[in-house]
């Protein structure tokens, strides 16, 4: 067979005219998008890393740290305003270091460091500001590490202490926080800050302590509101979010479940007792006898006078109480006394109880139902299930309100179609990538299939000419090349035809009567082409 680059373009010319406009399109644009998005990937696989070198600089500090990278030939991005300066990833530990040796960023002038160095001249005055001056830069390092702070500056007053107590005066400190974006610093963070500088500087305590923001809030504020009596402080709050949410979340899974997802709305609101209360009681009794004591007496009079003195001598003897006669004229009297006096030893029994804090004074839930979703008679139902579910305590006041409303359903059916639109979206772009790999797969199985199909058809060719007679793999490619150069003669032929010059004309007519001799005696014909095979051999 004939390889020739003028073969190969005259086959692909013909190729290129039997396709169609669609199939030419593709052709050409196939190859261009996969090398563009090779090229796009292989640029952006290409590009450097860029990591942040140091951030929080100062305008002075980044001048003189982007001043330096330009002399170093290092190629650097600013963000954040300029604040921040990133390098490729690759040379960051690199400038790092060059830098640092250079002196880069710059230091304050003051810190601790600076007391070791003794200098000519100086006074503990002296000594002492530098003391302080360090000790602010300390602290504004410190405060930068927090989380949400940018940017610190603290200003230390320590008074010179005085012989005499009542000139003395109290030392004070102010902070002034620059927050990053969109952070706001909450009660534990601001007195976290407080209480460092208040351990950090002698004498001074945490209501000397004045924080304020960048955009003039006082923050320290929250400090002195937070001591004042019957204010909830940050931690009982969220106890009391927490304890709201759960219950909250209980109740709502629960009526999901059974009405389904928005068809209810479940609010609670619960009033806690942070109050820490030990109640003491006295109970007497009792106890163990220390001393008894046990008196009896006895006396027995005797009279023989009649009569009883001081009473009517018409009373008859009888009717006289208290006297035993024992005849007419002689009476007796005998008296009896007894007395028990016990001594015990007091028992007393003191109890305590101690009520933790956090218990619920009161709570209310609100539950609101869908019109469209839940009936009359269900509320009933829904508001006794949530009442022993959360533990309703009408004894401290406790109240539950169940309600049928209609629900505004516009908001849902909005997302609910826009979620469709998305949905229905991602389903035409997937239908479409399907579709896309589909119709590639299907333009090279028809590209294998045209190449396969012509070389069958001159397989079936040969093996008509040849009879259906196998032959070696030398023959085939002989006959076939012989095949193609009577084609490629053809051609020629048929564009010299325009000058029908008698050569040309014979020998045309000598083709035609080949070919016809060809068709009618196949069997012939291939005989003859062996023949000359053979011959050759």
């Amino acid at each position: 067979m004939n390889f020739s680059f003028a073969e190969i373009i005259n086959s692909m010319q013909n190729y290129w005219k039997k396709l169609t406009r669609s199939q030419q399109t593709v052709l050409v644009l196939a190859p261009l998008i996969v090398g563009t998005a090779l090229f796009v990937l292989v640029f952006w696989a290409s590009r450097p890393q860029y990591v942040v070198l140091f951030n929080k600089l100062s305008a002075s500090e980044a001048g003189a740290i982007t001043a330096k990278l330009s002399d170093l030939a290092v190629s650097y991005q600013l963000s954040d305003s300029g604040s921040t300066i990133l390098v490729p990833n690759k040379d960051a530990s690199e400038v790092r270091l060059q830098l640092a040796n250079a002196g880069l960023p710059q230091e304050s002038t003051f810190s601790f460091e600076n007391l070791d160095q003794m200098r000519i001249g100086d006074t503990d005055k002296d000594r002492r500001l530098r003391y302080i001056l360090g000790l602010q830069n300390e602290l504004e390092k410190t405060i930068e590490i927090l989380d949400g702070v940018e940017y610190a500056r603290v200003h230390i007053v320590m008074p010179e202490q005085s012989l005499f107590m009542e000139e003395n005066n109290e030392s004070t400190a102010s902070v002034t926080l620059k927050t990053t974006y969109g952070v706001q610093l909450g009660e534990d963070q601001v007195r976290s800050i407080a209480n460092l500088l208040a351990y950090s500087v002698e004498g001074l305590k945490i209501d000397n302590v004045s924080i304020a923001d960048t955009n003039g809030h006082v923050l320290s504020d929250i400090i002195g509101k937070s001591s004042e009596p019957h204010r909830l402080t940050t931690n009982q709050i969220q106890v009391q979010q927490s304890l709201e949410d759960n219950i909250q979340r209980s109740v709502q899974s629960m009526l999901d479940k059974v009405f389904g997802t928005g068809k209810t709305i479940v609010r609670i609101n619960a009033t806690l007792d942070f109050d820490q209360k030990k109640i003491t009681s006295h109970i007497s009794e009792d106890g163990a006898i220390l001393s008894r004591q046990e008196t009896q007496e006895r006396s027995q009079n005797m009279n023989g006078t009649e009569g009883v003195p001081g009473e009517d001598p018409n009373v008859p003897e009888e009717d006289t109480p208290g006297y035993m006669l024992d005849n007419a004229g002689n009476s007796s009297s005998v008296s009896e006394s007894s007395s028990l006096t016990e001594n015990f030893q007091p028992s007393l029994i003191q109890e305590e109880t101690i009520i933790s804090p956090g218990q619920i004074k009161r709570m209310t839930v609100s539950v609101m139902a869908d019109s469209d979703s839940v009936t009359e008679e269900q509320l009933v139902n829904i508001e006794s299930i949530i009442s022993s579910s959360v533990g309703v305590d009408e004894a401290r006041g406790d109240l539950i309100q169940v309600a049928r409303l209609p629900f505004n359903k516009t908001s849902m059916l909005e997302e609910r179609a826009a979620m469709e639109n998305a949905a229905r979206t991602q389903q035409l772009i997937f239908y479409a990538q399907i579709a896309g790999g589909i119709i590639g797969s299907l333009f090279l199985i028809i590209m294998v299939f045209r190449l396969r199909s012509r070389r069958v058809a001159g397989f079936d060719q040969f093996e008509a000419q040849t009879g259906n007679k196998p032959v070696t793999i030398h023959e085939a490619e002989q006959i076939l090349a012989s095949q193609i150069d009577a084609e490629r003669q053809a051609e020629l032929k048929l564009a010299l035809r325009k000058t029908k010059s008698p050569e040309a004309i014979e020998k045309e007519k000598t083709r035609k009567e080949v070919e016809k001799y060809s068709r009618e005696n196949p069997d012939e014909t291939a005989r003859l082409v062996r023949t000359w095979l053979a011959e050759e051999r």
